[in-house]
């Protein structure tokens, strides 16, 4: 379980109640919404703000998205590194995807990296961030406390966009300044709060991933992604919220059955391992 989900329910309850208690969020509301999480997972952890790395980030998670079902969201999708030496990747609504700098150093080769990029675009294909968040705002009763603070999300919605190479400095800047503003008095009442997706979710999520790092126009090797799922530790809260690793590993063996698997190449394991060494020691 990581906080970032607890901060996802929170703005998406906002943007609930905003919107008089719709369980729907239209695009433009999920992109404000998302932003204030990711002002949030900045404020937490910092950005790694290499260029190269950012560079090469975006192109690996584009690739996939645009082959997605969905690869389109309102303001575009957003790849981004969170410094930290956690293990995790998550998505938040509207394509604001992170992966943090110690999954990339527990990754061996791009083919890897391509099916954690995978996972989360599918979570966003799927619309799994708002769906989660809507479930936990409304069963943990939190509908009613955030009408409280419902002028956050217009706070939200005034972050400018978070991401890339040459705005990173300011833009993170602003992050800062907005982030505690509208998120330490709600994140320090939630601590115990709970939020992750369900088994079926994740399923579908790891299956998603397979079919998409398999497609004509993505080919990366899906056996890659399932190697490093089988390394996490079994019972950790790294990684997001997950089914049992064993049968998780046997879900994504039978979707790999159903698709043509390209091999990792060794110029693109190449070229991550000269990214990977951009991240130091």
């Amino acid at each position: 379980m990581t906080q970032m989900r607890t901060w996802i329910a929170v703005f998406l309850g906002l943007a609930a109640v905003g919107c008089g208690g719709s369980a729907t969020l239209t695009e433009s509301q999920e992109y404000f919404m998302a932003r204030g999480v990711a002002a949030l997972a900045i404020e937490k952890d910092h950005l790694w703000t290499d260029e190269k790395v950012e560079e090469y980030l975006m192109l690996i998670g584009l690739s996939i998205a645009f082959e997605s079902d969905r690869p389109d969201t309102w303001k575009g999708y957003h790849f981004a590194v969170l410094n930290t030496e956690e293990v995790n990747a998550f998505a938040a609504p509207s394509g604001f995807i992170f992966v943090t700098k110690g999954a990339l150093r527990s990754m061996n080769n791009e083919d890897e990296l391509a099916g954690v990029l995978a996972h989360e675009v599918a979570h966003v294909n799927l619309r799994h961030p708002e769906l989660a968040a809507q479930r936990a705002a409304q069963d943990s009763g939190l509908m009613e406390g955030v009408k409280l603070l419902a002028g956050a999300a217009d706070v939200a919605g005034t972050v400018l966009s978070i991401f890339g190479t040459r705005q990173a400095a300011n833009e993170m800047q602003v992050a800062k300044d907005y982030a505690p503003a509208f998120g330490k008095s709600i994140v320090d009442g939630l601590k115990s709060y709970k939020l992750g997706y369900s088994r079926d979710e994740e399923l579908a999520a790891d299956k998603m991933a397979v079919e998409f790092v398999t497609r004509p126009g993505v080919g990366y090797d899906p056996n890659a992604f399932r190697a490093f799922i089988s390394r996490l530790p079994a019972k950790a809260d790294s990684y997001g919220t997950h089914p049992g690793l064993e049968g998780r590993l046997q879900a994504i063996d039978d979707e790999i059955k159903k698709h043509k698997a390209a091999p990792v190449d060794a110029e693109r394991t190449k070229r991550f391992l000269a990214m990977k060494a951009g991240l130091g020691q």
